[in-house]
């Protein structure tokens, strides 16, 4: 029997039909996240245990493991302003099994630290914004003013007494302050204090003036008469301090100062793998419990799309960066 032996032309043709039907083949899996996940999920936290960005990865992790049916490992690595733990994820495999939480502070360091072994915006991408923090600026209750547009008034009469209190050089409450003084055009003396609640006692008696912070850790002094509340730095008003105007209705719109938390991976991680984990963090975020769980964290849930996060990454990153520059910035 002679075997038949298809032309130059039919083979070509067949060539291209196998191809095409690969390709057809392949694209609900790239559209499904390429299989992920397919094995346990290792989230990086590069703060220590017991904080609130712990307590919240904790909180959505497990959520989420929930949803997707494989573990979800929290991990903390700690040290150099989160940059320990950043780098490791880093230099992690892009394929979505290592992921990294951080904080307002991942968009700020390359401004304060010049020489980082790893680029936040270039070897790092957006996953899903968790939430937003809104700053609370508060004033000693042993001072005159009762609202922003008293203290500027008041801060620029008195200079001398015009000092404002952080947990550290380089902190959400140093460069809040340090954008409140740019645009009213007060000079502030910036006082730095090895956390929060050092500074609350100088606070409370008047040696500094004024701090930004959350919410949840400034209402308690709020209602207790020892600080008073003049404004809150997001959008609308927050609801556990419903009287406490916006700083846009202070008269400050561009004075928005809110931190923030959420996930990231390594910068190559597909695309189709960063929807997929977007999309199921989402569906986190939107269920009830954990929205109000959120709320009492004085965290805003937000989540969105990976692609909006990233492009929100960097728009902080320069925005703050110009901030560190006009101020004079620097960390010890």
């Amino acid at each position: 029997m002679t075997q038949y032996k298809p032309s130059g032309r039919i083979r070509r043709l067949l060539g291209m039909s196998v191809l095409a039907g690969l390709i057809a083949g392949a694209v609900p899996a790239i559209a499904q996240g390429d299989g992920w996940p397919n094995r346990p999920v290792r989230v990086v936290v590069p703060y220590t245990p017991g904080g609130v960005s712990d307590a919240v990865t904790r909180l959505v992790m497990q959520k989420l493991s929930e949803r997707i049916g494989q573990p979800v490992v929290v991990e903390n690595r700690p040290g150099a302003n989160g940059m320990i733990g950043s780098d490791n994820v880093a230099k992690s495999a892009p394929d979505g099994y290592s992921l990294l939480v951080v904080v307002a502070g991942h968009a700020i360091n390359p401004s304060l630290y010049p020489r980082m072994s790893y680029d936040p915006v270039r070897d790092l991408t957006g996953v899903s914004l968790i939430g937003r923090i809104p700053l609370l600026l508060v004033s000693s209750a042993q001072l005159p003013p009762t609202n922003v547009k008293e203290l500027v008034s008041w801060g620029k009469a008195h200079p001398d007494k015009m000092t404002f209190a952080s947990s550290g050089n380089g902190s959400g409450a140093h460069l809040a302050g340090e954008l409140f003084a740019q645009t009213t055009g007060v000079k502030m003396v910036h006082v730095p204090y090895k956390g929060i609640s050092p500074a609350l006692p100088d606070l409370f008696s008047g040696q500094v003036a004024i701090i930004f912070d959350s919410v949840q850790t400034m209402m308690p002094q709020v209602k207790a008469g020892k600080v008073r509340a003049l404004a809150i730095s997001s959008p609308t008003r927050w609801p556990a301090a419903p009287d406490v105007p916006t700083m846009a209705e202070a008269g400050y719109p561009s004075v928005t100062a809110s931190s923030w938390i959420g996930l990231i991976a390594p910068a190559k991680t597909p695309p189709a793998v960063l929807a997929k984990i977007s999309a199921e963090m989402d569906a986190v975020l939107r269920q009830p419990d954990v929205r109000t769980r959120l709320i009492d964290y004085g965290i805003d849930p937000v989540g969105g799309k990976a692609e909006q996060f990233q492009a929100f990454i960097k728009e902080e990153s320069v925005r703050w960066g110009e901030v560190v520059k006009k101020g004079g910035v620097k960390v010890e």
